[in-house]
């Protein structure tokens, strides 16, 4: 046995000691792309190429010594999305110390329609000191079941040709030529695989790395259609470049404040969304909720329009607009009003009313269940889609709501009956369905639904808003239903009082959401929407540095020790995901607290849902102060893509410069442009 052989040995020994990190994921793919075909990454540049393949670690040799990220304490790593010179998503960039070795590592995948992306990982090494001793410098890629989405590694071969071949047909190809390959495979069936790189000692910077070709004909359907290989001729370099420039048209709209983490979370975000979509359609997560989910959906669907993504947003809205009722427990009661919402909203986003009149049938289908839930004299049933197993044996899953009373729907979601939140979706389904009957000159479902729209906010009003209070509640109103706009003095009153109480300190700072981050986000928007400006980023800027030591935008839910890690469960054989010893939430990243983060801060830059265009709306004053610069690019709205910077003077005026398709003003400026 060779020496490198033998170092080789010695990490595949080492690793079996060693778990993943498991505390934290984030998903690289295209959006167009198969489920199983995101690449499931973790800090410190651990990753397993598509889901429940296998797990590939950097591991570093100095002077004898191993080092590796998945042994070192979180706050030993920085990760982040992207680079000093490239800030922002979709290359994962992690730094940590292996000795007096800074090492570097940056992954990025290349994906589209299908199940062959191909992920691209560089190594670099550079020392922050002289190495001790005269020991070499090695990088081994240690390739094994266990991963931050492993499964079992049956087969790996290195027979000559620069492709170590995975389980048949994955591919992992070293650059540059490695200095030896070592296979093991133990008499339990246990395979692992070490790729190592030799460098002299004091070489200087030096790096290394391999392009990983995802392949999935082994399992079930695996070979249906012949491998195509697209990235096969694409080098690490080029596809680390590649995926670099294609995030300047994947995310079209760009925003940019004095806090550059607004703009991290805003870029994060989008990229959670996008990656995490299958097939076009956004996922709440690509494994822990791989589902249509009505309330998660719409949310994230809307965003998609507000990043100016709207071909995905079209693929989504026609997804869903046949399932009136879908979700993992049932059919639920804010369901019907949520589909008319986003169906009529992306309408309204793009002008398209050509196609709003082929979904008038799906709009009027929920409008019609709002009418029946508001009136209901008895239990209404219906069958949804995407019910989790667990719940099968629930008689609730097939209730859509209770008899009605003083003219509101009685109803469940999420095994709860908030009601005002009910009601309020309710709201926004039939003012929304009334607005497209008007703009294709439905009168007579117009008139109807106008009128049922006012008598249930008159009804949310009386009997509703003096019991506000259920954790729901502000997240729904003013926005995203527009419901209580007549009682917006009363509204304010109560929520300030809730807000206040529990999310802010006695001292005016964050008390932090412990389950669900979607609903603080969306609190958060809700206090900037009722001119609580100050009080609403005092939850806001904290947020965006949620994660521990990594700005990765990576929200989970749900209770301490991954209660609601995997709601569908984890398939036999699989080796990763979520440790529950170490993560401090459920699955990560959740689309509908991106979703909510990015409506959040939209509204904060850009408002278009009143009479005009506002610019500005929602700014703290931390962004105010002299030399200080924000605005957008390539927003779009309802009335055209905006951009504009915002300048704060010496003399503490506030000049805003803005590219507008129609006269706009802002509370910062006087008089209007």
């Amino acid at each position: 046995m060779t020496t490198l052989q033998q170092a080789a040995e010695r990490v595949m020994d080492a690793a079996g000691h060693t778990a993943n990190r498991g505390s934290v994921h984030v998903f690289l793919g295209s959006p167009w792309s198969d489920a199983c075909d995101k690449t499931v990454a973790e800090p410190g540049g651990a990753f397993s190429p598509g889901v429940w393949t296998c797990g590939i670690t950097v591991w570093v040799e100095e002077n004898g010594r191993l080092a590796t990220p998945d042994l070192l304490d979180a706050g030993q790593i920085d990760c982040r999305f992207g680079s000093a010179r490239q800030p922002g998503p979709p290359v994962l960039v992690s730094r940590w110390d292996a000795g007096p070795l800074r090492v570097t590592t940056e992954l990025a995948t290349l994906g589209g329609h299908g199940s062959e992306a191909a992920d691209f990982l560089r190594v670099r090494l550079a020392a922050d000191g002289a190495p001790d001793g005269a020991g070499p410098v090695r990088v081994h890629l240690l390739v094994r079941g266990h991963g931050p989405a492993g499964g079992r590694l049956r087969d790996a071969r290195w027979p000559g040709d620069g492709h170590l071949t995975l389980d048949g047909d994955r591919r992992v190809t070293p650059e540059p030529a490695p200095s030896a390959v070592t296979v093991r495979t133990r008499p339990d069936g246990e395979t692992a695989a070490v790729i190592t790189w030799e460098a002299a000692p004091g070489a200087g910077p030096w790096s290394c790395g391999a392009v990983v070709e995802h392949a999935f004909t082994d399992r079930p359907g695996g070979g249906l259609l012949p491998l195509e290989r697209p990235h096969a001729a694409t080098g690490v370099a080029d596809g680390l470049a590649a995926a670099v420039s294609g995030w300047a048209t994947e995310l079209p709209a760009r925003v940019f404040a004095p806090d550059p983490a607004v703009a991290a979370a805003w870029e994060a975000s989008a990229h959670h969304l996008l990656a995490q979509s299958e097939c076009g359609i956004p996922r709440i997560g690509a494994v822990d909720y791989p589902v249509l989910w009505m309330r998660d959906t719409v949310v994230a669907v809307h965003a998609l329009d507000l990043v100016g993504r709207h071909d995905l947003a079209r693929a989504a809205c026609d997804h869903l607009a046949p399932h009136v009722f879908s979700g993992g427990f049932g059919a639920e009661s804010d369901a019907p009003g949520q589909g008319i919402w986003v169906l009529v909203e992306h309408a309204a986003r793009t002008g398209d009313t050509a196609w709003l009149e082929r979904r008038y049938d799906a709009v009027r289908e929920r409008a019609e269940w709002l009418e029946r839930m508001r009136t209901a004299a008895e239990p209404l049933r219906a069958v949804g889609h995407n019910r989790m197993p667990r719940y099968l044996g629930s008689p609730a899953l097939n209730v859509v709501c209770l008899p009605a009373a003083e003219g509101l729907v009685r109803g469940r979601m999420d095994w709860h009956a908030p009601d005002l939140y009910i009601n309020c979706w309710a709201y926004a389904g039939f003012r929304r369905a009334a607005e497209a009957a008007t703009l294709l000159g439905r009168r007579d479902d117009a008139a109807r639904w106008s009128r049922a729209a006012d008598e249930l906010d008159a009804a949310i009003a009386e009997h509703l808003l003096p019991h506000y209070g259920n954790e729901r509640d502000p997240a729904v109103a003013p926005y995203p239903t527009g419901a209580l706009a007549g009682h917006r003095e009363a509204l304010r009153g109560h929520f300030a009082r809730w807000y206040r109480r529990h999310r802010l300190t006695a001292s005016g700072g964050r008390r932090r959401e412990r389950l669900w981050t979607y609903f603080e986000a969306a609190q958060a928007h809700n206090a900037l929407r009722l001119d609580m400006v100050e009080e609403a980023w005092a939850t806001l800027t904290p947020m965006l540095r949620d994660g521990g030591p990594w700005p990765l935008a990576a929200y989970g839910e749900g209770e301490p020790a991954g209660f609601e890690s995997l709601p569908f469960g984890t398939p036999p054989g699989r080796d990763g995901w979520l440790d529950p010893s170490r993560t401090a939430s459920g699955n990560m990243p959740h689309v509908w607290t991106a979703a909510e983060l990015i409506g959040a801060l939209r509204d904060a830059f850009v408002r278009d849902d009143g009479p005009g265009l506002v610019l500005a709306p929602a700014v703290p004053a931390a962004w105010q102060v002299p030399g200080a610069r924000f605005g957008v690019r390539d927003l779009p709205t309802r009335f055209g893509p905006v951009g504009y910077t915002a300048t704060t003077g010496a003399d503490g005026r506030t000049v805003i410069e803005a590219d507008a398709p129609v006269p706009w003003r802002s509370p910062l400026t006087e008089g209007h442009r």
